[in-house]
């Protein structure tokens, strides 16, 4: 249990990539401008995934009537269609399900073997999970435009912490390995992941921006997509509404992937007031300046100009220092090696560093590391104190219970007989 709580906990702040681009360099020489490509013409569009014809089933002495056509395709509301990897002898197909969380539809080009996976998730065999997300007739933000940023979300009424901000599904995954074994068939594979969603899915598909010329189709994916990986497999998944949050080195957002249930949910991390931007990150929130903007310059191609990448010299210094301490303080409090030196003192200097530093998300991590040293001291009263606050702070906001929260309620309830009590 100690690896599994130590391996989360360290994972919400070394994983915070969201909104990557596909890291590879994809062939554009299919369309080099992306303003002159073709766009698919909605009104007269036909599936390039044709669905089965429907039988005629005659029943003696009754008169001819045309049975529902069974869909032994099942989830998915298309044909498969697929590609082999001679090399791997591994196939690809694109799959889709056009009813998938209340009529948004998924697509997926992907694995044989994750889609077979995939079949048995929560978000497809319990479809009342998705019963209260993508919606947007009311949410607490507006689009605006933003100067060499492109569209943005800002608020339009007050975001308190934990307060939810996008809860929406992805329209599109895409395993990145299904486009190697031939570049122009996964293109086309890719359009027709793109053409078998519905009509308003594709809408709000190609009304997302497109950083740079080529494919109308992959541009997009390429420009909004999250990078991750899905089912042991890399794979980009699409969320439209959640792509339009821009990027900050300090986010006033922290979000919430379920690999289970496809549900992508983003929180507010600090108080959102009226009128301000809301954003998340696309890197690593504990790096110094020079890592951020290496990542970003990387994997995204843009020199980032917050207001920390943009503050005077001694300012960078003094907060490239604290995230290094931060780092070291972190190594020391997730060390429970019996020679750990990691005390209390080290965790309130910890949350003390989170604070000045302005990493809002980290703070419920920084409680429970805070919940751990103490009740490792003995000290069950300040335990009980820091483990119920790391529960309020909301260390994933995501409505199930993960394994840091159950360690904390665990810590809560008993900490004499927490597995931490008295080891250090």
């Amino acid at each position: 249990m100690r690896s599994s709580i130590l391996t989360a906990s360290l994972s919400l702040l070394s994983s915070s990539y969201a909104g990557q681009p596909l890291s590879y360099l994809f062939q554009g020489d299919f369309c080099s401008i992306s303003e002159e490509c073709t766009y698919p013409n909605f009104a007269n569009s036909e599936p390039l995934i044709k669905a089965d014809q429907q039988h005629i089933i005659q029943e003696p002495p009754q008169q001819q009537e045309k049975a529902e056509p069974e869909n032994k395709y099942h989830p998915w509301t298309e044909e498969p269609q697929c590609i082999t990897d001679n090399e791997s002898n591994e196939e690809f197909c694109v799959y889709t399900n056009a009813n998938f969380a209340s009529g948004r539809g998924i697509s997926f080009f992907t694995s044989t073997k994750i889609a077979a996976k995939v079949v048995s998730l929560p978000a497809f065999t319990q479809p009342e999970l998705h019963a209260h997300v993508n919606n947007f007739t009311n949410p607490p933000w507006e689009i605006r435009n933003v100067a060499e940023r492109g569209n943005g979300l800002f608020a339009i009424r007050t975001l308190h912490r934990g307060d939810e901000i996008v809860s929406d599904t992805p329209v599109g995954v895409y395993q990145s390995d299904a486009f190697f074994p031939d570049w122009p068939m996964g293109y086309k594979y890719l359009h027709k992941a793109f053409q078998q969603l519905p009509k308003k899915t594709r809408e709000i598909f190609i009304k997302m921006a497109a950083h740079n010329p080529g494919d109308p189709i992959m541009e997009r994916v390429n420009t909004n997509a999250f990078a991750g990986e899905f089912e042991g497999a890399p794979h980009f998944l699409l969320y439209p509404e959640t792509a339009l949050m821009n990027h900050d080195c300090r986010p006033n957002a922290m979000y919430y992937h379920d690999p289970t249930t496809l549900i992508h949910a983003t929180f507010a991390s600090r108080t959102i007031h009226p009128g301000e931007e809301i954003t998340i990150t696309y890197t690593n929130i504990l790096e110094t300046r020079a890592e951020r903007q290496e990542a970003l310059a990387q994997v995204w191609g843009f020199e980032c100009k917050c207001s920390l990448c943009a503050a005077e010299p001694s300012e960078i210094r003094k907060s490239d220092n604290r995230i290094r301490r931060i780092q070291e303080l972190q190594g020391f409090l997730a060390d429970w090696s019996p020679d750990s030196i990691g005390t209390p003192n080290m965790a309130r200097e910890l949350l003390k560093l989170y604070e000045e530093e302005g990493v809002h998300a980290a703070l419920g991590t920084g409680h429970m590391f805070a919940a751990l040293a103490y009740n490792a001291d003995g000290d069950m009263k300040e335990a009980k104190k820091h483990a119920k606050l790391a529960i309020e702070a909301g260390m994933v906001n995501s409505g199930v219970k993960d394994g840091d929260r159950e360690e904390m309620e665990s810590l809560l309830s008993d900490p004499r007989h927490h597995w931490s009590y008295n080891v250090r």
